[in-house]
């Protein structure tokens, strides 16, 4: 009796399981809907730069190359192997001078004329404020300002006079050498002390020469 019992449940169990719809899964969506277009972003008013007061131009930049050390017109500085030249000629004035001299006059009076040649030959008027050596190497010494020498016998002396210090011009040759590839080039110690440099020579312009 109970057995039959548990049959009828079981089977209305069944029965009221099948009567029941079974629930429907609609399939997965493979092609969804392209997002809706983004509002396109609004930049602004675009600022325009301040204008220039009238009458100014923007900023310029001016370069300039640096010539190289042979270009002596370029840079207006003297180098080493033109100076070292001038120094010889010039030099070797002064012991023409001195050997003149000393046919007439003795021998300490001699030297002494060829010394002052080595200490005012930038001055001499008749040289036009340039020694034998710089008019054949067509250079000139000249004050920072562009001033010729000529007759000044005290920039001359300062400029000069240490020359006749012992082996002082070799300490001017060392100077001249190690100052090759400096702002200074072209310039040594009398240079400095007389507040003088050595520019190569300028041609008189041709409206000059005919007024």
């Amino acid at each position: 009796m109970r057995w039959v019992m548990d049959d009828e449940s079981g089977n209305a169990a069944e029965g009221g399981s099948q009567g029941l719809p079974k629930p429907v899964i609609p399939p997965p969506n493979l092609n969804p809907p392209p997002p809706p277009p983004r509002a396109p972003l609004d930049p602004g008013p675009v600022s325009s730069p301040p204008p220039l007061p009238s009458g100014s131009e923007g900023t310029r930049v001016n370069m300039k190359t640096k010539s190289d050390g042979g270009d002596e017109s370029a840079t207006g500085a003297v180098n080493f192997n033109t100076r070292a030249t001038a120094a010889v000629i010039d030099g070797v004035i002064s012991t023409g001078i001195t050997i003149l001299l000393a046919l007439l006059l003795p021998t300490k009076v001699a030297m002494l004329g060829g010394f002052a040649y080595l200490v005012i030959r930038d001055s001499l008027p008749f040289l036009g404020g340039q020694s034998v050596g710089k008019k054949a190497m067509k250079i000139q010494a000249v004050t920072l300002e562009g001033k010729s020498l000529i007759s000044d016998w005290q920039t001359a002396l300062i400029r000069n006079g240490p020359l006749l210090i012992p082996l002082f011009a070799f300490v001017e040759l060392y100077i001249l050498l190690t100052r090759e590839e400096k702002p200074e080039r072209g310039r040594r110690l009398g240079d400095e002390w007389a507040k003088t440099k050595v520019i190569v020579e300028t041609k008189p312009s041709q409206q000059d020469e005919i007024g």
